[in-house]
């Protein structure tokens, strides 16, 4: 069937007129919108006129990255490795740009990069609420591409991220097979998705399994100094519990450190699985179990959606896409 502008334009979301000015080499239209018109235009085999068509289109994808809440550590060193990873094997040009500055200074640096020449969006926004990201996305021009690995319920973007859930029953799991029964947690914030689905995995799993007891709760905030205040509650129970699930590696690690100042020995009288298996696990002596996380593939499924929201702009709004996560096991379990 011969592809007409009102096909191309409900693939893109453009009004027809546009897709018209865009096809007969209308100078006042935006660089957002004319790569996507042409770049569908040229996917659905639509003829484009040899003056109007730019081969520089349909090469290099230029994305920028914001992300939010840096700090130095192991953590935003592998997350950044395992993007960059996943870049180097497409023809993608990738600009990480960490903001620390308030919410109304982001949105108008959001919408000044948005109106340059890249061609989508990438967000790792934890702590963001719903409201924060439908302001984002007024700023940006219609159909702009996002996506989102951070997750929120209810999500305004596409979002990939990693199934923090099926890490936390994983570790359940483990600590069940080696034959653990009294289990603790050291919990992430209540209040960002990805750490309160790793608890409810863990518990869950407790909870569904005969001879499993849930004896203890510590409340952290994915910092080192929760791992620290962990422990030393921990060393106060009357009833401690034989194994140990931390909502990441950082408490994790702080946790072990001050028991094996103590006097503890892992696995021996403590068994604990973190989450993330940054590269401290292999170093640390114990190594340490814990769920991994593959950033390089969490990378090349972000590309993978918005190369194909490129192509078809709108199709893709408010999904959710797990990345599969698996557990490395080692000494300290």
């Amino acid at each position: 069937m011969k592809v007409t502008l009102k096909d191309i334009a409900e693939s893109t979301g453009y009004s027809i007129s546009t897709v018209s000015r865009v096809l007969n080499g209308s100078e006042k239209i935006g660089e957002v919108a004319r790569k996507k018109i042409l770049v569908t235009a040229k996917n659905m085999n639509y003829p484009i006129p040899e003056e109007v068509n730019d081969d520089s289109l349909y090469g290099e994808l230029k994305i920028f990255f914001i992300m939010t809440g840096f700090h130095r550590g192991e953590f935003y060193a592998s997350f950044f490795h395992g993007i960059n990873q996943a870049v180097e094997k497409g023809n993608i040009r990738l600009s990480l740009i960490s903001i620390q500055k308030p919410f109304d200074e982001l949105l108008l640096t959001i919408k000044d990069l948005s109106n340059q020449k890249y061609d989508g969006l990438v967000l790792y926004t934890p702590g963001f609420k719903r409201e924060q990201y439908e302001q984002i996305k007024d700023v940006l021009p219609k159909n702009y591409p996002v996506v989102s690995n951070h997750n929120i319920e209810n999500p305004v973007f596409p979002t990939i991220t990693f199934d923090s859930y099926s890490g936390g029953y994983l570790a359940a799991q483990h600590f069940h097979k080696r034959g653990y029964k009294e289990l603790g947690v050291i919990e992430g914030p209540i209040q960002r998705t990805g750490s309160r689905n790793r608890a409810n995995g863990f518990k869950d799993y407790i909870r569904k399994t005969k001879g499993l007891e849930l004896v203890w709760r510590y409340n952290g905030e994915l910092k080192p100094e929760s791992g620290v205040k962990a422990f030393k509650e921990f060393d106060k129970l009357d009833k401690q519990p034989r194994a140990i699930f931390s909502c990441n590696d950082v408490m994790c690690h702080a946790f072990m450190q001050e028991a094996l100042a103590k006097g503890y020995k892992f696995p021996d009288d403590i068994a604990i699985v973190g989450y993330d298996d940054l590269p401290l696990c292999s170093r640390n002596r114990p190594t340490i179990s814990s769920i991994h996380t593959d950033y390089e593939r969490l990378g090349a499924v972000t590309i993978d959606l918005m190369k194909e929201m490129l192509s078809n702009p709108g199709a893709q709004q408010g999904i959710i896409t797990f990345v599969p996560v698996s557990l490395s096991a080692r000494e300290s379990s």
